[in-house]
């Protein structure tokens, strides 16, 4: 049998036992910070895992940052639409289709007061009440206006991120 299969095409081998199945694609309408501390820049890619298509460079000055608008997610990939330096001013430095890895995204804080919900939905319990603003908050997920982070207390979802890097948003 194993002789007979190496014989044929491969053209007729069974190519869905060859291929993993994607994720399916979560739609986003979120801001967040690129929290990589890499001093050579962060990689936006043309596809989950693939080619770079551009590489956000760090700020010059030591209290600007990058925010990225998040259109969707796919397993531990974010897709988004661009990208801004953030400081006195606003100014675009990525504008296109490109990917992110969750690693490189969050924030430096929290909003003083926003709950964390057990989920994405504004009717949904509140897991998490009282929680320090002034912690990192780990990009998980995201579906709608909603993001999913992990904090120092555990896990949940949010409306809000603290991205002024120059406060605490308290």
């Amino acid at each position: 049998m194993k002789l007979l299969l190496c014989a044929l095409p491969f053209s007729l081998w069974p190519l869905a036992s060859l291929e993993a199945a994607a994720p399916a694609a979560t739609a986003c309408n979120v801001t967040v910070s690129v929290i990589d501390p890499d001093p050579a820049g962060t990689n936006v890619r043309k596809t989950p895992g693939g080619a770079v298509a551009a590489t956000l460079r760090p700020p010059r000055a030591g209290d600007d940052w990058i925010e990225v608008h998040v259109v969707g997610q796919m397993g531990d990939w974010f897709a988004i639409d661009r990208a801004e330096l953030v400081g006195d001013t606003r100014k675009t430095i990525f504008r296109g289709s490109g990917y992110m890895h969750r690693a490189v995204l969050g924030s430096d804080g929290l909003v003083n007061g926003e709950p964390i919900r057990a989920d994405h939905d504004e009717r949904a319990a509140q897991i998490l009440a009282g929680q320090d603003a002034d912690q990192p908050a780990y990009l998980l997920g995201c579906a709608g206006d909603f993001v999913k982070i992990r904090i120092k207390a555990g896990v949940g979802w949010t409306k809000t991120l603290c991205l002024n890097q120059r406060t605490t948003c308290a």
